[in-house]
């Protein structure tokens, strides 16, 4: 195996990380999303005012090309990043991925030199710009500074694939046969929906639209003021189905108790006509997008957890997949992670992605 190995869904709210180093242990690291370009100068000033020392990934800033970037809680706390949703995920996640390899070489005490073997899970969409993004990350790996510290790495194997693959791959029962069935894989983030259809073996026809959560999110902050958009999708998505207004409270603003329960009030009518029109525009686009015919369909991300109920509901007669095995092990090994974050249905993708890397790497070695 290479010295670290790395599958890596830079999600647009969140960067969901799973590694090992040369003696198998798998390991989770998550990242928030942001990215935002920095002078110089005021990275200086930050790292002179850091009291104490900060986690690697809460601290973490990039140089490369003389072009400065900090990722994650840095650039969300300190330099109020958004979320560039309208940006090309493969552009981003270049410095996401310096930014995750630096803090892992700085966590594990990893050494110039080291070798990296990456997997990457990417929208269909932007899947045809795997190449391109293999040789920037490539180039990049090889001399980058992290928080000002000279890096460079030998990337020594790239994998990327469509989102949706690591659960073709790791998230069906055990013997299951592709080569006889007809599948789709309906993928749902806070950015958009990726659907891949895979047929006897073979993937037919791969979709990706904008549609994902922030459209919800974004009609509920055009019908109450105020929200901010992760903050608020965390709380619509704790609420559940049934919306429910305990999870909603810590959204109210006014601090006049005579008006809380009426903001409040407003906030869950807000969260309820956006979901129903959220759901009306993504039946309308799964329905005129899978085939009748499939003989079972797969499903994956935090968003289609939310659903789960609506898209059960989805072709009657074909088998639903939701990944129970995958889910049941992530919360094994990383109980407390999962737990904190409530990442129980958003990490099955890149699991799968992570045991299959391994797995090759595996085969690779056996063989050598």
């Amino acid at each position: 195996m290479a010295d670290l190995t790395i599958a890596f869904d830079p999600g647009s709210s969140l960067s969901k990380i799973f590694y090992t180093l040369k003696s198998f242990h798998p390991e989770l690291l998550l990242m928030e999303p942001e990215v935002a370009q920095v002078p110089k100068a005021s990275l200086v000033a930050y790292e002179s005012s850091c009291v104490g020392s900060p986690a690697a990934e809460n601290s973490a800033w990039v140089e490369y090309k003389g072009q400065y970037r900090a990722v994650g809680f840095l650039a969300q706390d300190r330099f109020y990043a958004d979320l560039k949703l309208s940006e090309p995920k493969f552009e981003l996640a270049l410095y996401k991925t310096l930014a995750l390899v630096g803090a892992l070489a700085q966590k594990n005490s990893l050494s110039n030199g080291a070798s990296i073997r990456l997997g990457v899970l990417l929208p269909y969409g932007e899947y045809e710009d795997r190449k391109l993004f293999e040789q920037l990350v490539t180039e990049a790996l090889a001399g980058f500074r992290f928080r000002g510290v000279e890096r460079s790495f030998e990337l020594e194997s790239f994998l990327c694939r469509p989102e949706g693959f690591g659960l073709i791959s790791r998230g069906r029962a055990p013997g299951s046969s592709l080569k006889e069935r007809k599948i789709a894989v309906v993928m749902i983030g806070y950015r958009n929906i990726s659907l891949l259809i895979m047929d006897r073996g073979m993937i037919s026809q791969g979709i990706t639209e904008d549609l994902g959560f922030n459209k919800l999110v974004g009609c509920v902050q055009r019908l109450v003021s105020g929200q901010k958009p992760l903050k608020l999708a965390a709380a619509i998505s704790k609420a559940g189905s049934k919306i429910s207004t305990k999870a909603l409270a810590h959204l109210v603003r006014v601090q006049d108790p005579g008006l809380r329960d009426t903001e409040l009030s407003q906030i869950r009518s807000a969260v309820a006509t956006a979901r129903e029109e959220y759901w009306i525009s993504l039946f309308s686009w799964l329905r005129s997008r899978i085939p009748s015919d499939v003989d079972e369909m797969i499903f994956a991300g935090g968003t289609a957890h939310y659903l789960s109920r609506e898209l059960n509901s989805l072709l009657p007669h074909t088998e639903k997949i939701w990944c129970n095995e995958l889910e049941a092990q992530i919360n094994r090994n990383f109980l407390a992670d999962v737990s904190r974050n409530g990442l129980e249905f958003r990490l099955t993708d890149n699991y799968g992605l992570f045991y299959y890397l391994c797995g090759t790497s595996e085969r690779m070695t056996t063989h050598a």
